[in-house]
């Protein structure tokens, strides 16, 4: 294939870009220097950008050798399974993270309960030991590349999709909800409160609204812009493998490869939080 050089060369500048923007975020959780990155939350994220810097290095780099190196059994076996294990952590650790979100909003006297260490490590080891049941099925019998790649987008990808979807519909809901009751309160008491400060409030309930909500669209919106393309692609070569140029396999696959660098922009170097603890860390001169 006389462009695969390029193929390869992409892949290996996609890889660095992960590895970098993950490096910020373990970096920035690992120093933490006001000490506000500490719950459970901020280590779902730690263990995802681990996921994600693992896909960037070394499993990018893996299929970035298999291109060079076409029909290497070590390379391709070391590839594939590199890439889905960092996945079906990833994939896991995402749906972890929706799940602690939604349990922190609807119920945090008992969320309160799990905010230890030993919680922390009992909740991680499940996902990295499922996560590599799952990536060595090829080695136990997965009869064909495509059939893998079916059992990851049907039976792990939609769902985690549909169950992302629905505990953020869940935490959109609740807040909404809250916003809500926190506006029928202000308006009982402005007979007590001047007009300005009553609005002050209301602007800032419906700011956070709109942050709630932009939230679940960068979330959910990353997650399918991603991974719907392969799910489709998938199902569509199963009725008619011919239907599909094969460019497209190629596109698909860079939309999943593009997650994990997505990822650290999503759940932390958007948020003000990080970005000031990372401008700290690199600045000792920023204001505390």
């Amino acid at each position: 294939d006389e462009i695969t050089p390029l193929k390869a060369v992409g892949l290996v500048s996609l890889s660095v870009v992960t590895v970098v923007l993950n490096s910020l975020v373990i970096i920035t959780i690992w120093k933490d220097p006001f000490k506000e990155l500490k719950g459970t939350a901020n280590y779902l994220i730690l263990n995802l950008a681990v996921c994600d810097l693992l896909v960037g290095f070394p499993a990018e780099l893996l299929f970035a050798l298999l291109l060079w190196f076409p029909g290497r059994v070590i390379i391709v076996f070391s590839a594939y399974v590199a890439i889905y294990l960092d996945f079906y952590a990833s994939f896991l650790t995402i749906l972890g993270l929706a799940v602690e979100r939604l349990l922190v909003i609807s119920s945090p006297s008992w969320s309160a309960d799990y905010q230890t260490t030993t919680y922390r490590t009992v909740g991680f080891l499940p996902i990295w030991i499922f996560a590599g049941l799952l990536a060595f099925l090829p080695v136990f019998g997965a009869d064909s590349c495509h059939k893998y790649r079916m059992f990851i987008t049907d039976a792990v990808g939609l769902p985690v999709l549909i169950l992302l979807f629905a505990c953020y519909t869940r935490i959109f809901l609740l807040v909404r909800k809250e916003i809500n009751r926190d506006l029928r309160t202000i308006d009982q008491r402005g007979e007590l409160q001047p007009l300005t400060i009553n609005g002050q409030w209301r602007e800032r309930l419906k700011r956070r609204e709109r942050q709630v909500a932009c939230s679940v669209f960068i979330i959910v919106g990353i997650f399918c812009f991603c991974w719907l393309p392969e799910l489709v692609l998938t199902n569509i070569i199963e009725i008619c493998r011919d239907c599909i140029p094969d460019k497209f396999h190629l596109i698909f696959h860079l939309f999943i490869l593009a997650h994990p660098l997505a990822n650290p922009i999503a759940y932390s170097l958007h948020t003000p939080k990080f970005r000031r603890a990372l401008k700290k860390i690199f600045n000792r001169k920023a204001p505390l």
